[in-house]
């Protein structure tokens, strides 16, 4: 004998799917701030990556002997920069990193919507040209992240920076309009090869300013005393 009293479910009910929403919101309210985090650190270690790699073929070129001065870059004049880009151009013809993505950091504020190029000098050897896709924001192309000096020492160490995410001042903080992350903080790459992650210049985790002062030999959160006991200028997208 069949039962008759059973009835078969079909769905759940706008109470039950109603709880679910409820449960998947508060979920993602607690989960997402810790993905942002996970996904920042993991942008910054690519930018990290980056940058060490520019500044050990800084290094490479050097060679404690050559530095870059202040000048327009040629092919005749290929140890000369006046801006970021010709520094680029510097590295690119005396160390062979032509790569331009290099030059640019993907979470950068700056580049958001915008097209890195694949080269910073482009033609036959002994002619190159620095690749005008490779200008300083120009037709959706990005910004350069990082920013750089000439005219730069010839023996380096550990104690020189040498290049820094853009939008560093002197007074050791990353601005919030121009700074690669804001105000959040940036990297700076050494002399010796390391790069460091820091909120600002002005303390090493112990009360210290972290730069070297190169006149005095006191600590300074001012780059430019860092860099140079004389006049150095600054080379970055503008």
């Amino acid at each position: 004998m069949k039962s008759t009293s059973s009835t078969k479910r079909s769905g759940f009910t706008l109470i039950e799917l109603l709880t679910v929403i409820a449960i998947i919101g508060i979920l993602a309210a607690v989960l997402f701030p810790g993905v942002q985090g996970v996904m920042k650190k993991a942008k910054q270690s690519t930018a990290s990556t980056k940058l060490r790699n520019i500044v050990q073929a800084m290094i490479s070129y050097s060679d404690g002997k050559k530095y870059i001065k202040t000048g327009s870059w040629s092919t005749t004049n290929n140890s000369q920069a006046s801006s970021i880009a010709e520094y680029a151009a510097v590295l690119a013809y005396n160390s062979s990193l032509n790569a331009g993505e290099i030059w640019y950091v993907d979470a950068d504020k700056l580049n958001e919507s915008a097209s890195f190029p694949k080269q910073v000098l482009t033609g036959a050897v002994g002619s190159q040209q620095i690749d005008t896709n490779f200008k300083t924001g120009s037709d959706g192309y990005g910004w350069h992240s990082w920013a750089a000096y000439t005219p730069t020492a010839k023996n380096l160490d550990g104690n020189i920076p040498l290049l820094w995410s853009r939008g560093l001042s002197s007074a050791g903080a990353w601005d919030a309009t121009t700074g690669v992350w804001g105000a959040d903080g940036g990297h700076i790459g050494y002399g010796d090869s390391h790069v460091i992650w820091t909120a600002n210049t002005t303390d090493d985790g112990n009360g210290q300013p972290i730069f070297l002062d190169k006149a005095l030999g006191t600590a300074t959160a001012d780059w430019k005393k860092a860099v140079s006991a004389g006049a150095s200028v600054e080379l970055k997208s503008k």
